[in-house]
This record gives structure tokens, sequence and C-alpha cells, in this order.
């Protein structure tokens, strides 16, 4: 009675146990099976969208302006990849050829090569002297449009000449030179017999800062020089200046002169007027003023712009007050091709 109990429940046993054994590997097989299919499914769909791109005819954008070939382009589901090129024969961004060509059949989201005129290439500047600046400038105008990368004009300088008015007297770079890389164009024109003249901004009591900004506005060009600060007087600002508010012709040389503090550990700033002798040697004398430009870079390596300027060259002086290790850099002709940098270390 006893044996057949326990052979009875050892009979149970053995049948839980299959029973286990074949619902496990029924499970297994469950989830290899569904892996398979998930990854069978992922394959699938990644080869729909890559294979399933619609497709679409590439339009004809040859002659076409820019603006209006890439919203063609966008309207296909089209990219576009820009290529400039100078074409005598187009205006500036028109559409001079296209890859894949028009009516082609491609997927979606292709990228098409354009081509885009940069309009005419000056290979070297025209001698403009002699001629009247009215007439001179249209044509120069849409030249530099064409280049506009490369050549641009500036604001003519105007000089007391006997000339007529208007007379172009110089120009800088001079006739023949090659344009290669970017460069600005600078005409010197006859204002006639009558001087022009301007009003000389009062700077006395003016900080640095404030003196910066008259230097920017005016066009006179100051000669500044410095002394130790009396007890009556404001360190960092104008104590004298020579015909404040009165008249002079344009780009004359007004003095004027700085108090500055005494130097001192308790001080963080230093004072000074930077001169050609700082410098190294002077900027050369030009015939007109030129963009000069004052930069200061920290011992942190941060630059910023201290003060932009037109000055004739040769004889300069600018006033500063900046931290020690400062380096300051006056860049001459600025952002033109022949643009020259003079370094100093405080």
């Amino acid at each position: 009675m006893k044996e057949s109990f326990f052979n009875r429940l050892r009979a149970s046993f053995s049948r839980q146990t299959q029973e286990l054994q074949s619902s496990g590997r029924s499970f297994v097989f469950t989830v290899i099976v569904s892996f398979v299919i998930m990854v069978a499914a992922g394959i699938a769909v990644f080869f729909a969208s890559v294979q399933g791109a619609e497709k679409v005819m590439v339009p004809e954008v040859v002659g076409k302006d820019l603006k209006t070939a890439l919203l063609e382009m966008q309207e296909k589901e089209l990219y576009a990849k820009i290529q400039l090129k100078y074409s005598d024969q187009a205006p500036t961004d028109t559409i001079l050829a296209q890859d894949p060509d028009a009516g082609a059949i491609v997927k979606a989201y292709r990228r098409v090569t354009l081509t885009v005129s940069r309009g005419t290439a000056a290979d070297q500047i025209e001698d403009y002297t002699g001629k009247n600046i009215d007439d001179v400038l249209p044509s120069v105008q849409l030249l530099s449009a064409g280049r506009s990368s490369l050549l641009k004009v500036a604001t003519p300088v105007y000089q007391q000449d006997s000339s007529p008015r208007g007379t172009i007297l110089a120009q800088s770079p001079e006739a023949g030179t090659v344009v290669t890389d970017a460069v600005t164009l600078q005409f010197i024109v006859s204002s006639g017999n009558q001087t022009a003249e301007v009003s000389v901004p009062n700077i006395v009591g003016k900080s640095i800062q404030q003196v910066y900004a008259a230097m920017q506005d005016s066009k006179v060009i100051f000669d500044f020089s410095s002394h130790i600060a009396y007890d009556n007087e404001k360190p960092g600002t104008i104590t004298t200046e020579e015909n404040p508010g009165g008249k002079v012709a344009e780009y004359s040389h007004i003095k004027a002169e700085f108090a500055f503090a005494q130097p001192s550990t308790d001080n963080p700033l230093l004072y000074g007027i930077l001169t050609p002798a700082d410098l190294g040697g002077a900027p050369a004398e030009y015939p007109f003023p030129v963009n000069m430009r004052l930069s200061a870079t920290s011992r942190e390596g941060e630059t910023k712009t201290l003060v932009s300027f037109s000055h004739t060259g040769k004889n300069l002086s600018i006033p500063y007050a900046v931290e020690e290790g400062t380096v300051l850099t006056l860049h001459v002709l600025d952002g033109s091709a022949q643009e020259q940098t003079y370094r100093l270390q405080r």
C-alpha cells in the first residue's frame, strides 16, 4: 500500500516535470520566432524607406535666378548644391548649369548641383582719374555687385582742388592693380575751389570712451598729448583743446591734451597715448583719410575694438586705458586687401 502511494507520487512528479520541460521549450521557441519576425520587419521597413523614395523629375532652372531655382527645387523635394562661377554673359545669381539635367528622373531628396553666376570678373582696376564721379559710380557699383565678395566701393573723399567739382583726382588701388583678393576702391574727388569746413567737436572734460566717439564721428584729426593730472583735474579726461566749436577744413589737425592718473598699484588700468614710436614705425602718409581701427587683446585672449576712425597716417596719436598685459593692435586700411597691423604689448 505504502509502495503504491510512492509509485503514484513519483509518476505524478515525472509527468509534471515533462510538462514543464515541454512548456519551457515552447516558450523559448516562441521568443526566438518573435525576435526573428521583429528583425525581418525592421529590415523590410528600412529597405522600403531606402528603395521606395518617390521618383521626381528634375526641373529646368538654367537661366533663372537663384531664388526661383531654389523654390522650384523645394517643390520637387530636391536639394541644391551651389557652385559659384564668374561670367561675363549672365547677371549675378543666374543659374548657368545644372546636374542632373532638366527632365532627369531621380529619387526625391537628391542633391542637384547648380552653377551660379557671380557676375563679371574684373581682372584689373581701371583708371578712373580725370573722370566725373557721377559718371563712374554707377558702373563701378554694378561691377562691385557682380564681384561682391572681392570688390567694395568706399564713400568718396572730397578735397579742394582747381579741377571741376566731381572730378576724380586719385584712386586707391591704382589703375592696373590685379584683383585677386578682397579690395576696397577709394576715390579722391574734387570739391572745387571752395574749402569744405566742419565743426570741431568740443571734447574738453570728455573721457576716453567719449573721445573715441568723437574720433569716429567727426572729420577732424586729433593730435593727443598728456600730463599727470593735477589735484583740480579729473584723471582720464581732456583738459585743453584747440579751437573747440570752431570751423576748420576737413581733416585738419586739432591739438588736445589728456590728464592721466599717476601710475599706482591701486589702479588696474594703464593710461597712455599710442604713437608711431610705440608701434615700431608709422603708417604711411596717405593723400586722403583711410580706415583705421585700434583693437585690444586681453591676457585671456579676448579681443575687442576700442575705436574705428579715419586718418591720413604718419603723425598718429590714440589714447588708451587698458589692463596690464593687454596687446594693442592698430589695423590700417582696415578690412581691405592692403590691411596692415601694428602691435604694442602693455
